[in-house]
């Protein structure tokens, strides 16, 4: 019997065509409770450190099941904001932080980076993160690495089951602290660009957008996976071409004719 994280991934990979698995995160208080077969870069990869952009390359890529600790991480912001580290006003990571993020009015830098969105310190042991298809651990988010088309139809079938818009702000650095940390704690869904770590680091192409589901919306968003597949809608349903006179859905003559218009005997669906 498939596991309910294979079932969802198979949902996504006939709906989206992907070409790697989601990642399925979790974040855990204990070091006993880190799944059967994670592995830690530096116990198991020879004292190797990554940034945590790398463990979500590693692992939807070469299918590598993750427990990133802090003693693992390369990387300072999600030390600081995942609660790892002291990042709190006036400490030397906060300062630095406000000297690099890169805003020119300093008094808004740092108010800025006291606003970053924050796991409590101490709270968590260490990031457990597996392709979603091979996580024997029910996750508190998953994450897709889309194109533009895979997102927009992942966001017809939320659409389809919420009947409203879906909000994001957007940040042009830090993915990895806003594409987990605000969905788990608001349990909303998140769009995120990748940011120039994750291009140069974690090998994310150009293309790419990060889409975050909360567990408080797994029901929501795989039911709307399961309207379109019903539908018979897919990525591949889109088959682009400029022509003229293109052929419409049937209610489109209804709407013409109301407006007095020219109707067509060309339907596509």
């Amino acid at each position: 019997m498939l596991s309910e994280n294979t079932v969802r991934q198979e949902a996504l990979d006939r709906l989206l065509k992907m070409r790697y698995p989601a990642v399925a995160l979790k974040m855990i208080e204990k070091a006993e409770d880190a799944p059967n077969g994670a592995q830690s870069p530096v116990k198991d990869w020879g004292g190797k450190h990554i940034a945590l952009c790398q463990a979500f390359a590693y692992s939807r890529r070469q299918n590598k099941i993750i427990c990133l600790r802090r003693g693992d991480q390369w990387c300072w912001t999600p030390l600081m904001c995942y609660g790892f580290c002291d990042g709190s006003p006036g400490s030397v990571a906060f300062n630095e932080k406000v000297k690099a993020i890169g805003c020119r009015d300093m008094a808004k830098a740092e108010s800025f980076v006291a606003s970053l969105p924050g796991f409590p310190l101490g709270k968590y042991y260490a990031i457990v993160i597996a392709p979603l298809n091979m996580a024997d651990f029910e996750p508190d988010l998953i994450m897709t690495y889309t194109s533009p088309a895979q997102l927009r139809l992942m966001l017809v079938g939320i659409f389809g089951r919420t009947g409203e818009l879906l909000d994001s702000s957007f940040m042009p650095y830090e993915s990895c602290i806003y594409s987990v940390i605000p969905p788990i704690t608001e349990g909303k869904y998140r769009i995120t660009l990748p940011d120039p770590g994750e291009t140069e680091r974690a090998l994310t192409g150009d293309g790419e957008i990060i889409f975050s589901v909360p567990s408080q919306k797994f029901d929501e968003f795989f039911g709307g996976v399961d309207d379109l597949l019903k539908m018979g809608r897919t990525v591949n349903s889109y088959i682009p071409g400029m022509k003229e006179d293109f052929a419409r859905p049937p209610f489109y003559n209804r709407v013409f004719e109301s407006w007095g218009m020219e109707t067509s005997e060309l339907w596509d669906r």
